[in-house]
């Protein structure tokens, strides 16, 4: 598609606006419409160049999407976990779609030490986050969807991270934006729902907007010849 980078931009601004006019002026279900209007716009522009051959790119999107319905109806505690558990397999996806790119990355005994720590810290961090919202979990299989939502959130920037520092491309440029996108949007969303700090839905209504949008480019970028020969493709 010619001109895409404007096309994405027009596209972007104008949810941004409207996004923040009904989060002001409206309530939670209008919000959450205009989430999925605006996720469905970014999926018709990723399927209008999507890649066969990148299958978990796709079923990335499609559950980020599906996940984004089911919001409308977040509050019933069956359809909070179901919610959950598609956007951990989208988070799931994107990591087995990236992993073999930086599979060979080579690590040194102080870059494992770094990682080790920032996975502990941020364990930490879901633990209290998991008890600063005390009674609106809804039982034990809800904590425990969030720890493994929290922990594929952990990885999928760390591979995000990777895969920025091997290739420093434009490629990597906007997977990592995407990733980054997606998990600043959740940790707002997390904090505007649960700990009912509302001023956090911009933030989160933003950064899931530039995750999408990222997500879109990268899906248009031509692959490093290398990255596609481990990947498979050819």
């Amino acid at each position: 598609m010619k001109h895409l980078n404007i096309i994405l931009i027009v596209i972007g601004v104008f949810l941004l606006v409207i996004n923040f006019y009904t989060i002001s002026e409206y309530g939670l279900i209008e919000s959450r419409w205009l989430r999925i209007i605006g996720a469905s716009i970014f999926f018709i522009v990723f399927t209008m160049g999507a890649k066969k051959k990148e299958p978990f790119l796709i079923n990335a999107f499609l559950l980020l999407l599906i996940s984004d319905f089911l919001l409308l109806k977040y509050e019933i505690p069956w359809i909070k976990k179901l919610t959950f558990g598609l956007v951990v397999l989208a988070y799931l996806s994107l990591i087995k779609h990236i992993r073999p790119y930086v599979r060979n990355l080579e690590t040194n005994i102080f870059q494992k030490g770094v990682f080790i720590g920032i996975l502990g810290i941020n364990i930490i961090m879901l633990y209290l986050l998991i008890d600063m919202v005390g009674p609106k979990w809804d039982d034990s299989w809800h904590t425990y969807l969030f720890y493994l939502y929290g922990m594929s959130m952990i990885v999928m920037v760390v591979l995000g991270f990777s895969y920025s520092n091997r290739y420093s491309n434009k490629s990597s440029f906007y997977f990592l934006w995407a990733v980054l996108g997606f998990v600043i949007s959740d940790i707002s969303g997390f904090m505007a729902y649960y700990l009912g700090v509302e001023g956090f839905y911009y933030p989160d209504r933003l950064f899931y907007i530039i995750g999408l949008l990222c997500l879109v480019k990268f899906s248009r970028m031509d692959k490093n010849k290398e990255m596609l020969q481990s990947y498979g493709f050819l």
